[in-house]
């Protein structure tokens, strides 16, 4: 049966893929001069040394990441309110229709979402070498995850300021000293990766393809966040219900405990949108997504006896919308496409991919689809994956070579392909996804 597992990957697994097949120092070689941290892909590329490079594979990799975050978030809410509270918000965490979509996806997000969950428990706990390897490993998953050492940094300071006597006092200053030995240490294990991080800021710095949010941007993120992360009919209805859960919970009791598990939820949303006001937009639902577990922690603590019903029905549509995402997937069908495509292929075609509002070059090479992307306008932008792009991977002229037949690979418009000196003959559809052939 197809599901979230077995289901073609899409252009940004593949890229992960593609990248994770390369040796070790190439992996850093090449994604020093993309935007991401190497953590990851160095993980990914040991998976597939000892399990192979199948979809399952990809996806699994991610599903063990998820797993292990969901496990941290138990410990979380146990640690600050009991068990019970523990079990809710773990089971609201990994059914939380947007966290659960990348329970599933090919790339760095689980591994962040772990890294960030397990930085937060040990932070909690005062377990300082532990706090000091976890948030490295965040770190060196995604960039993003310094939002999250704000959060840890403001209650830093809420613990300086904070008034103490006697003994008191001195438990504090050698609370003050812990933390900020820890924060120097999580700085000075980062310092190999500054360089790279710096380079990788101008990139973005320089342009990149998301717009500048809107506050309906913003509170469409956290609705998302909240429950309307998959498109379904009971999605609002749930919102609704998480919204209220969170109105009706018993918020000046551990008040400490849930300002700071707000705090968690907030903070890294709102530096990512107000950043995004004064420069270059980096506001995007997928990258902040260690903010949700923080959520569901607060959905699950404190609660009346309303709760029980609230609860309950939230945790049912929560089921019923994963389970219809589990085995409904949407992604393109790239595997029988390439079926399809080398059964069809003669000997003397040639097969481009189409540079319109995507291509699918990292999909065609995952594949075994030699498909060069064809752009005969100026350089391709950085953020459509060329630091992993070979000479070969790019056209910007139709071979010399007169083919009989070209195929373009497309998920675009039929009626925007065009290739000089060729004719439109034959389109072959796989819902979104088209081989158009042309014959000169």
């Amino acid at each position: 049966m197809l599901n979230q597992f077995n289901v073609s990957i899409w252009g940004d697994e593949a890229f992960s893929a593609i990248l994770s097949m390369k040796s070790l120092p190439d992996i850093l070689k090449i994604i020093s001069h993309d935007t991401s941290p190497p953590l990851y892909n160095i993980t990914e590329h040991i998976a597939f040394q000892l399990f192979g490079t199948s979809e399952i594979v990809i996806r699994g990799l991610s599903f063990f990441y998820y797993c292990i975050a969901i496990f941290f978030v138990y410990k979380i809410a146990s640690f600050l309110w009991g068990k019970k509270t523990g079990i809710l918000a773990a089971l609201f965490s990994f059914f939380n229709p947007f966290f659960f979509i990348y329970a599933f996806e090919g790339r760095m997000y689980s591994i962040l979402a772990l890294g960030v969950v397990a930085s937060m428990y040990f932070f909690l706990r005062r377990n300082w070498k532990a706090y000091i390897v976890a948030t490295l490993f965040a770190l060196y998953s995604h960039h993003f995850a310094f939002f999250a050492l704000f959060v840890q940094g403001f209650w830093f300071l809420y613990e300086l300021i904070k008034p103490a006597h006697g003994a008191a006092k001195i438990k504090k200053r050698k609370l003050i000293r812990q933390m900020f030995l820890s924060f120097i240490a999580v700085g000075i294990l980062y310092l190999p990766w500054l360089p790279f991080l710096y380079a990788q800021t101008k990139m973005v710095g320089s342009g990149f393809w998301l717009g500048r949010p809107t506050l309906l941007d913003l509170r469409r993120l956290i609705y998302d966040y909240l429950a309307t992360g998959i498109s379904n009919k009971l999605s609002d209805y749930a919102l609704i219900l998480v919204i209220l859960g969170l109105v009706l919970r018993k918020w000046r009791q551990n008040l400490k405990q849930s300002l700071f598990v707000l705090s968690w939820f907030l903070i890294p949303i709102l530096l990512a949108f107000g950043i995004s006001q004064k420069f270059s937009s980096i506001f995007y639902n997928r990258y902040l997504l260690y903010s949700i577990p923080a959520s569901m922690i607060l959905l699950s603590s404190n609660t009346r006896k309303i709760h029980i019903i609230l609860l309950g029905a939230i945790i049912a549509m929560f089921l019923v919308i994963d389970f219809n995402y589990f085995t409904h997937p949407t992604k393109l069908p790239f595997r029988e496409f390439s079926d399809y495509v080398k059964e069809v292929k003669h000997g003397d075609d040639y097969l481009i991919n189409w540079n319109g509002t995507a291509h699918h070059l990292w999909e065609s090479k995952y594949y075994g689809i030699p498909a060069p992307i064809y752009n005969p306008g100026g350089a391709l932008p950085y953020f459509v994956g060329t630091a992993l792009m070979e000479k070969v991977d790019i056209v910007n002229q139709l071979p010399k070579k007169r083919y009989i037949r070209i195929g373009v690979i497309t998920s675009g418009p039929v009626e925007e392909v065009k290739l000089p000196g060729y004719n439109e003959s034959e389109v072959k559809n796989f819902g979104d996804l088209k081989l158009i052939w042309f014959t000169k």
